[in-house]
């Protein structure tokens, strides 16, 4: 008779945990810098594609047996996906935010889906930089400045379009 009313402290227990770890959480938008004539926000979305692989199964010919046997095959395939980014850059420094499937399986950990970039360069017609996702995938960001073009090339690629995101406005799109 008592389980009822177990279960509705506890679930009251860990709504006040989450409310109040919630309200620790570090803000990203909050930034203070010192030269916001020198910051730049995108948000870009795209298509990519990475790697992956599949298990079939089918028939082959045993040679030994003179007869088709059973067989499992494992092979390696792509896979496409759709995503967004979110770049920040601020001077020679910069941060890339990456979702879902941009996001390896075995990664150096980022800071809540944010990664550093490192030798960022903006030019007038380009912006280049590299960012770690582990030891062995340090893909190269490219953004062409006069189409909003993007592209991200590591073990996984990902093409896509880039918007200004000028939040200090709040200008609509539409």
């Amino acid at each position: 008779m008592n389980k009822p009313i177990i279960t509705a402290v506890v679930t009251g227990m860990a709504i006040a945990t989450l409310a109040a770890s919630g309200a620790t959480a570090q803000r990203y938008d909050d930034y203070e810098y010192e030269n916001a004539e020198n910051s730049l926000t995108l948000i870009c979305w795209g298509e990519g594609r990475k790697p992956g692989t599949s298990v079939s199964t089918g028939y082959s010919w045993d040679h030994r047996r003179n007869k088709f046997v059973p067989e499992t095959y494992i092979q390696n395939t792509t896979k496409e996906f759709d995503s967004e980014v979110q770049i920040e850059l601020h001077d020679d420094w910069g941060r890339i935010h990456l979702t879902g499937k941009l996001i390896p399986t075995i990664h150096s950990g980022g800071n809540n889906g944010w990664w550093e970039l490192d030798n960022v360069h903006v030019g007038p017609d380009t912006i280049t930089a590299r960012y770690r996702l582990n030891g062995l995938n340090k893909p190269r960001l490219e953004i062409n400045r006069r189409t909003g073009r993007m592209k991200i090339d590591g073990q996984t690629k990902f093409r896509g379009e880039c918007d200004q995101g000028n939040w200090g406005k709040r200008a609509n799109r539409f």
